[in-house]
C-alpha cells in the first residue's frame, strides 16, 4: 500500500510541477528529503517524465503530425507550411542541444551529481 501511495505522490508532484515555472525534476529529487519515503531513484523519475511526454504528445498529436508532414513534404507543396514546420523542428533541435550536451557531460563526470540536493537548489 505504501508503494502505491508513493507512486501516486510522485505522479501528483510531476503533474502539478511540470507545467509550472518550477523544476519538476527538482521536486522529485527533493521528495525523499522532505518525507520519510525512500528515494525513488532515477528510473522512476524518468518514467514520470516519459508519462508526461506521452500525454503531451497525445494532446498535441495533430500539431506534431503537421510538423512531421511539413518536414518531409517535397519542395513546392504547401511551401509556407513546410518552411514553417522545418523551421520549428530545427529550432526545437537547436534548443535541445545545450541540455543534451550538459546532461551527457555531467553524466560522464558523476551520474549522481544531478540528483544531489545542492545541485537541484542551484539549478
Amino acid at each position: 500500500m505504501i508503494i502505491y501511495l508513493h507512486l501516486v505522490l510522485i505522479a501528483a508532484i510531476q503533474g502539478i510541477t511540470e507545467f509550472l515555472p518550477v523544476s519538476s525534476s527538482g521536486h522529485l529529487v527533493l521528495l525523499p528529503n522532505l518525507t520519510s519515503l525512500p528515494d525513488q531513484g532515477q528510473t522512476l523519475d524518468v518514467a514520470a517524465h516519459a508519462g508526461t511526454m506521452i500525454a503531451v504528445m497525445v494532446y498535441l498529436r495533430r500539431d506534431i503530425a503537421e510538423m512531421l508532414s511539413g518536414l518531409f513534404s517535397p519542395a513546392g507543396t504547401r511551401a509556407d507550411r513546410a518552411i514553417g514546420a522545418r523551421y520549428l523542428v530545427g529550432i526545437l533541435i537547436l534548443a535541445s542541444l545545450p541540455v543534451i550536451i550538459l546532461g551527457l557531460f555531467f553524466e560522464f563526470l558523476d551520474p549522481s551529481f544531478l540528483r544531489l540536493t545542492m545541485t537541484v537548489a542551484i539549478a
